[in-house]
């Protein structure tokens, strides 16, 4: 794996390994076109990350591919950690790129990316009623956001809140204490702002196209 990679994934810790979800300010990415998408991946992914390492510290560079056509889509990745990184990738619109010119559209964040979670959550005492069971857990998260619902199941439950950073925060419960047994706190969606693509995390095999934020796939288009 990538250093540069590796180190992303280390910064954000998804508890797909239950680990802590540590919280990073200044990210940001832009969507990458220009390149043949008869290319090797690799070959490209090395070629933007050195293309644009003199605007930040570079988290990722993901170019999805269509298996299926073995071929790249035509759009890019690449995240970043640091002030202006972005706006001074975009300065770099319409440069070559060892003989192919990039296409550079920035791709924000959406607002309040990290504030909805949705966490599953075992451990818990099984002898203790579902209604016994939902009190101690709402009680337990309501200081991370506004509870929206907890589903109780057999041997788990699902909880759902709002709040600032409610994504990052909320899976810090992980191990803690409840009726003397520790809890296994596991973020299942919501985390909406990371260091790398959502799909680098899932292993990076696709079958359609990516999806975009509407915004910046009006931009793409």
């Amino acid at each position: 794996m990538d250093e540069s990679i590796e180190k992303g994934l280390k910064l954000l810790e998804l508890n797909d390994t239950d680990a802590a979800i540590r919280k990073i300010r200044d990210i940001g990415r832009i969507i990458v076109r220009g390149y043949d998408i008869r290319l090797r991946r690799d070959v490209v992914e090395k070629a933007l990350r050195k293309h644009f390492a003199s605007c930040g510290e570079i988290t990722d560079v993901y170019i999805p591919k269509d298996y299926r056509n073995h071929t790249l889509w035509r759009s890019g990745y690449i995240y970043f950690l640091g002030e202006g990184a972005v706006e001074k990738a975009l300065q770099l619109k319409g440069s070559d790129v060892g003989g192919w010119n990039v296409s550079v559209t920035a791709y924000p964040f959406m607002p309040h990316a990290n504030d909805s979670a949705s966490l599953r959550v075992e451990g818990y005492d099984p002898s203790l009623s579902p209604d016994e069971t939902k009190s101690a857990l709402i009680k337990l998260f309501s200081s991370y956001g506004k509870i929206k619902h907890v589903f109780i199941n057999e041997r788990s439950a699902l909880v759902a809140l709002y709040g600032e950073d409610a994504a990052v925060k909320a899976p810090e419960l992980n191990g803690s204490d409840m009726g003397g047994r520790k809890l296994v706190v596991r973020l299942v969606n919501g985390l909406g702002k990371s260091t790398v693509h959502r799909r680098r995390l899932r292993g990076g095999n696709i079958s359609g196209r990516p999806a975009l934020d509407k915004k910046a796939k009006t931009s793409a288009e």
